[in-house]
């Protein structure tokens, strides 16, 4: 009977503590991805990119995956069906969409409940820091609160395994899409660049070089021609003036 008396206080006790959790369960995780948020929004903003990073869809490969509404923000759907208790089913859909920023979605799990989920983005440097959050309303008796610890340690450990997936997936496909570089600038030093000659003025004609020799030459025989040219005109003077003395 005494054992069966702690057991009771001990039941109790749990009750009691219950009572002290919070009736939402909630977590967060976060991540640096190396890119900026308007690389990192599309993944997050559109369900048909879900499953590239996705924590639960290597679980059950033979999920089925639906979409409808939207194909991206506000609206959009995606919806699954697993017969692995680990995925089960339900629904998520986009309910806010603030390009860059942030993306709420609500969840449906069916007899399970429904939760919310949040990612946002926040530059940081040259690229973005991630936070994924979730909240899942778990009633106000204590059995449900003991289970929403569960299910944010659950979540939270799923979370950081999406995370580093979705980082990978980013920073991944991001360096694969070719970029246009500016050439870069020759090293050594430039090639010399051929001078350019000057125009002479085409109403100027320039001389021709003369050798040396030639115009020597042609010195010489121009002062011996003017040389004789003066001794003749002497001799007409003086030949002139004998004949006009009586």
């Amino acid at each position: 009977m005494r054992w069966l008396l702690y057991i009771l206080i001990f039941l109790a006790l749990l009750v009691l503590a219950g009572y002290l959790f919070p009736r939402v369960a909630t977590t967060e995780r976060s991540v640096y991805i190396a890119e900026p948020p308007e690389v990192v929004f599309p993944y997050v903003n559109n369900f048909r990119n879900f499953n590239k990073w996705s924590p639960w869809y290597q679980i059950d490969p033979q999920t089925e995956y639906s979409y409808s509404g939207f194909t991206e923000g506000v609206g959009a759907t995606m919806s699954w069906t697993s017969d692995d208790p680990k995925v089960g089913n339900g629904s998520q859909t986009i309910t806010a969409s603030e390009p860059y920023s942030r993306v709420a979605t609500e969840l449906d799990f069916g007899a399970q409940g429904k939760a919310q989920a949040e990612f946002k983005l926040v530059p940081q440097g040259s690229g973005s820091n991630v936070t994924w959050s979730f909240s899942s309303e778990m009633g106000g008796g204590p059995i449900g609160r003991w289970m929403g610890l569960m299910v944010s340690k659950m979540v939270g450990s799923s979370y950081e395994q999406g995370l580093e997936k979705l980082k990978s997936v980013v920073e991944k496909e991001a360096a694969a899409v070719p970029t246009s570089e500016p050439a870069s600038a020759p090293t050594g030093e430039p090639a010399p660049q051929p001078q350019a000659e000057p125009e002479s003025d085409p109403g100027t004609i320039e001389p021709e070089e003369v050798d040396p020799g030639m115009e020597s030459e042609i010195i010489d025989e121009d002062e011996t021609e003017n040389m004789g040219d003066d001794g003749d005109a002497l001799e007409d003077f003086q030949e002139q003036e004998l004949q006009e003395q009586p």
